[in-house]
């Protein structure tokens, strides 16, 4: 398109673009030289957004409209000519900004409009106040998306008074409630993340920008300002300082922050989905410090935390006198390894204090079931109690890992981790720890477990756990901590589900060995399957006979058999339900050496022919395949789909073509299988080594074969 008026020409992929451009400026007339010019895609439905013809990319001018248009450096020229007037025209100032916001998600573009300093100059626009309110949002606009085209360097942001400048106005904008600024507002919010994740006034911008301002835009009817806010406050917290991130934090899990998060963000996917899963992350991050923090012998907060959990279990009566030995029984009806000095219990990191944390928390706010756990494992035998610390310190490890705490956060997309049950109470994780702990002792009692099998159980628990917080299909995600206990399975449902897995498991599936073993066995497999469709072939299909028009032939049918030394296909009629004819019966109707191809399915010639009854085509078109010969071609509708595969495949290894229907695959697996547990029937519980082992130097001399 040249001036809106087509040109439809034929373009050699090795014409350079610039004598494209040339021939286009000669035929047409038109004025200036081709460095004036681009060529351009026209937005379509492959093409959504303003895309400038590089050489990289020309590979996708076929099949779209090309348009002449203004080069890179005109358009900048142009653009940076109108917002550099001192009183321009409102009317030229608002096109050039359009055109801008239109442009700059061009990387070509991008990179001369920041070549020319463009940048810099929209940015000193932004912090002199050149720009009124309707022009704000589409000049952000045009800053996040050259951000986002990451082509700002250093010598682009030399100017520091000018990002303090231009910060402080990004960061009145967040104090803003105004409909009008929704745009300028969602984009100051975009663009001060996109500073704070380059470590560009990472301090100033959090000194700027006030949380609560962050935290009250979580309630915008907007929710492209909620995701910004988000992904903002998510920024600040991923650079922030521990000390920082812990008062940030407290005021995320104030009742304010957690209702605005609730009435307005939960039950949303995609990105505040992403968005919430970060912040959850973040939240979580911060029990990494306890988590690998060791007791101190000084800590007098945490002895009393340990004395506290002793008086809450056992001192509800009476005050008595307690020596040494009385408190050791204590400790050790409580759970503690070391039961002289049970602080040493909280030695090793993980889970360090962390545990003890959760100890202390579940002792407080859930008295009842605390006593209830303690005194329910003291009546225990010996042999058969959990341990109540012990066992806490493992499970705490288990939660920290379960949901990530530490590591890195899962990428947009996975939600296997995020939980917006976390966002209903004040101290998720203890909250989350004090309904496990309770499960962990409901499953020893299930088990009827004893210290030997303290693994057994934790294998069991993470299993319970892991499978209410991701459930299958049959189950919603737990949305509340009152749902994730309807969802905990059993450890009955959990044992029977094992051991299907484990009847059903292919045997040693991922071992070195065995893959081995497969290619081994393969041949073998595939020579057996051939015979079993041969065999078919040999014995004989009756099929249904059909009109010219795809109509069923009542009672009318046609026997096809393949020649008992596979060199020829025989067809006959054969109407009778009682017997079978044999080969003598029937005429030869096509030599497999004639064969020339097998079609399937809807590219069938005579199914094509049905296409003007659709019903038919529908009807019969998956069932459908046709022997093509030199002159003719047998044209054939199975009985059913196993008929057809099985069918398809035997005439595949005829013309010497890979077999490739689904009963071939399922067949091919379900005797591989067979064949290896058969083979390693006798190895039942050795681990197999993950490389074969080294074949030892042949002897000295082979005399002993003569014995």
């Amino acid at each position: 398109m040249v001036n809106n008026k087509p040109d439809l020409r034929i373009i050699s992929v090795n014409t350079p673009l610039k004598s494209i451009i040339q021939d286009l400026i000669e035929s047409h007339k038109l004025g200036g030289s081709p460095e004036d010019y681009a060529l351009i895609y026209k937005e379509s439905d492959r093409i959504k957004e303003f895309k400038i013809v590089t050489e990289k990319d020309r590979a996708d001018m076929d099949a779209n409209i090309i348009e002449l248009g203004e080069s890179p450096s005109a358009s900048t020229a142009r653009i940076l000519t109108e917002i550099k007037k001192v009183a321009p025209d409102t009317k030229d100032l608002a096109r050039a900004l359009d055109d801008l916001r239109k442009m700059c998600v061009d990387p070509t573009f991008a990179v001369e409009f920041k070549v020319k300093k463009g940048l810099t100059l929209l940015m000193h626009g932004v912090s002199s106040g050149k720009f009124r309110l309707t022009e704000l949002g589409q000049v952000l606009h045009a800053i996040n998306s050259l951000l986002d085209q990451e082509v700002v360097d250093e010598g682009e942001m030399d100017g520091s008074d000018v990002e303090q400048e231009f910060v402080t106005q990004l960061a009145e904008l967040t104090s803003k409630e105004n409909s009008s600024l929704a745009l300028a507002t969602r984009c100051a919010l975009k663009i001060l993340a996109t500073f704070v994740r380059e470590g560009r006034g990472r301090e100033m911008i959090d000194r700027e920008v006030a949380l609560p301002n962050l935290i009250g835009l979580l309630g915008n009817t907007d929710q492209g300002i909620q995701i910004a806010s988000l992904g903002l406050i998510n920024s600040l917290l991923a650079a922030a300082s521990v000390e920082r991130k812990g008062d940030m934090v407290r005021s995320l899990q104030e009742r304010p922050a957690r209702s605005l998060i609730l009435d307005h963000l939960l039950n949303k996917d995609g990105l505040v989905g992403h968005q919430l899963y970060l912040l959850q992350h973040h939240m979580l991050s911060l029990l990494l410090v306890r988590l690998n923090t060791a007791i101190q012998p000084q800590d007098g907060v945490a002895l009393q935390k340990i004395k506290d959990l002793r008086s809450t279990a056992f001192d509800t009566g009476s005050p008595s006198v307690k020596n040494n030995t009385r408190y050791a029984q204590d400790h050790k009806k409580l759970g503690f390894n070391n039961v002289k000095d049970p602080s040493m219990d909280f030695v090793a990191t993980p889970p360090g204090i962390l545990a003890l944390d959760c100890m202390d928390y579940f002792a407080k706010q859930h008295q009842e079931k605390f006593m209830k756990v303690v005194l329910e494992n003291s009546c225990r035998q010996d042999n058969h109690e959990c341990p109540f610390a012990a066992s806490s310190c493992e499970l705490v490890k288990l939660l920290a890992n379960i949901l990530g705490v530490g590591q890195t956060p899962l990428p947009q997309g996975s939600s296997s981790r995020y939980h917006e049950m976390f966002f209903k109470v004040e101290h998720p994780f203890e909250e989350f720890y004090s309904v496990c702990v309770v499960l962990l002792n409901k499953t020893w009692r299930e088990m009827r477990a004893t210290r030997e099998d303290f693994t057994k159980v934790f294998d069991v628990v993470k299993e319970q756990i892991e499978s209410s917080l991701v459930p299958d299909r049959s189950q919603e995600r737990p949305k509340t901590y009152d749902q994730f206990r309807s969802n905990v399975k059993s450890y009955g449902e959990i044992s029977r589900r094992w051991q299907s897995d484990a009847k059903s498991r292919e045997a040693w599936s991922k071992s070195a060995p065995v893959a081995e073993l497969k290619i081994h066995l393969a041949p073998g497999i595939e020579e057996l399957i051939t015979q079993q469709r041969g065999n078919f072939m040999v014995e004989g299909t009756r099929f249904h006979r059909y009109k010219k028009t795809g109509e069923q032939t009542k009672s009318q049918y046609r026997y096809v058999k393949l020649h008992p030394n596979h060199k020829t296909v025989y067809v006959g009629d054969w109407n009778s339900e009682k017997s079978l004819p044999t080969i003598e019966d029937l005429e030869p109707r096509l030599q497999i050496a004639d064969i020339r191809d097998i079609i399937v399915g809807a590219e069938c010639p005579f199914i094509k022919e049905w296409g003007k009854k659709k019903d038919h085509q529908h009807q019969f078109a998956r069932l459908a395949f046709s022997l093509v010969g030199e002159n003719t071609s047998l044209d054939l509708v199975a009985p059913d789909e196993q008929t057809h595969n099985y069918w398809v495949d035997g005439i595949n290894t005829l013309l010497r073509k890979p077999m490739s229907s689904p009963d071939y695959v399922k067949e091919r697996d379900i005797l591989t299988n067979m064949e290896i547990k058969l083979r390693l029937l006798d190895l039942e519980g050795v681990d197999l080594p993950k490389t074969a082992p080294a074949i030892p130097p042949p002897p000295p001399d082979f005399n002993f074969a003569s014995c």
